[in-house]
């Protein structure tokens, strides 16, 4: 049995070692922790929004994009109208 205090204790050590990681050090981390394969996207606050959404539609299947773009077609009408 592990005792619950000396994994926290652990943890709290490594979460201090990681606080001194750059952003790209700390997104290759989570990167290896969970596999490449995990579909995570890690998106930096700096980056370009545009690219995040293109970057996500890669990940739907065609029913998500169907309903994705007829709810941004709707949107638009309803500015528009």
């Amino acid at each position: 049995m592990i005792s619950i205090n000396t994994k926290s204790h652990n943890v709290d050590f490594l979460w201090q070692a990681a606080e001194t990681l750059s952003l790209n050090e700390k997104a290759e981390l989570i990167e290896k922790l969970l596999g490449r394969e995990s579909g995570l996207m890690l998106i930096s606050a700096n980056s370009n929004l545009a690219d995040y959404v293109i970057a996500q539609t890669q990940l739907l299947s065609l029913t998500g994009l169907t309903y994705v773009w007829n709810a941004i077609t709707a949107e638009i009408a309803g500015k528009l109208s």
